[in-house]
This record gives structure tokens, C-alpha cells and sequence, in this order.
């Protein structure tokens, strides 16, 4: 469990670093567009278009690291009032849900995908691109935060103690 829970920290990784280079470009391209139009006077038509794909690339792509950090959004106002075991277990359930939610969302998006590749489906916007291409990134990302789920919802399996509260920290315990 140790290697898959380091592969699958190694994905989350790369996830992130895909994320990162595609929210810079996507800076950049939005800066460039801002100079083209508002200094230049040539208004660049296919930012918009690329920055929505790489805005895709950044949500998917980081999920599973946000996953195993630790990041997702969460509400804890009945969580903490819970027992560390509780909230072990509820830890364990989101963790459940998350890798379900994800399951669906790779096999629909793998469903998208060959959809638009077996019509041709291009985009509607100055780019022009095979809609496979930039769809593509939600079954990987799914895939990608499945595995972190997986991963995470193992560790503290081989980490608890028995039985009893005896006050043990796990990588799932509330904050």
C-alpha cells in the first residue's frame, strides 16, 4: 500500500505541476489579450476560448493533490464536535463519496470523449479543436483524484490502532 499511496502522491505531483503551467499560460494569454485590445486595438477573438480549456486544466489536474493536502472545501461545524473515531469515520465516508463521485466522472467523461471523437466534434470558437482534446482532461483528472481517494481511504487503515480511542493521529483526522 506504501507504493501505491507513493504513485499515486507522484501523479498528484505531476497533476499539480500540468495545473500550475496551465494557470500561468493562462495569465499570460489573458495579459496578452488585455495589451492586444486595450493598448494595440486588436482584440485577440480565441483567448477567451483557450483560457476556458486551460481554466479546465487547472480544476481537474489539481483535484487530487487538493485531495490528499488535504484542501477541499469542508464543513466542519459538526465534525469537530464529533469524537476523533466519528470523525475518522466521517473522514472515511467523504473519502468514499469522493471516489464514487469520481468513478462516475471518468466513465461519463470517457463517454464524452469517444462520443466527440466518433462525430468530429469540433469547437465553436476561433480554435476550431477536436472537442476531444480539451474533454479529455476530466476523465484524467477523475482518474487522477479516484487514485488519491483510494490512496487516502488505505492509509490510515494500515495506521489505526485496533480498538479504542487512544488519541492516535491519522492523515484523515479533522482539524
Amino acid at each position: 500500500m506504501k507504493f501505491f499511496g507513493r504513485a499515486v502522491g507522484a501523479l498528484a505531483r505531476v497533476g499539480i505541476a500540468l495545473a500550475a503551467v496551465a494557470l500561468l499560460t493562462s495569465m499570460a494569454v489573458i495579459a496578452y489579450s488585455v495589451v492586444m485590445r486595450y493598448a494595440l486595438n486588436q482584440p485577440v477573438p480565441w483567448v477567451d476560448e483557450l483560457a476556458g480549456y486551460l481554466l479546465v486544466a487547472c480544476v481537474m489536474l489539481a483535484a487530487a493533490d487538493a485531495l490528499r493536502q488535504g484542501e477541499h472545501i469542508a464543513v466542519d461545524i459538526v465534525t469537530e464536535r464529533l469524537s476523533r473515531r466519528a470523525r475518522r469515520w466521517t473522514a472515511r465516508f467523504g473519502l468514499v463519496a469522493v471516489a464514487l463521485s469520481a468513478l462516475l466522472l471518468a466513465v461519463q467523461g470517457y463517454d464524452m470523449v469517444a462520443f466527440s471523437r466518433m462525430v468530429g466534434l469540433m469547437s465553436n470558437g476561433y480554435l476550431a479543436v477536436p472537442m476531444w482534446i480539451p474533454q479529455l482532461l476530466v476523465p484524467v483528472g477523475a482518474v487522477l483524484l479516484l487514485l488519491a481517494a483510494l490512496a487516502e481511504f488505505a492509509t490510515p487503515a494500515a495506521d489505526e490502532p485496533e480498538s479504542g480511542d487512544d488519541g492516535a493521529s491519522t492523515p484523515l483526522d479533522v482539524e
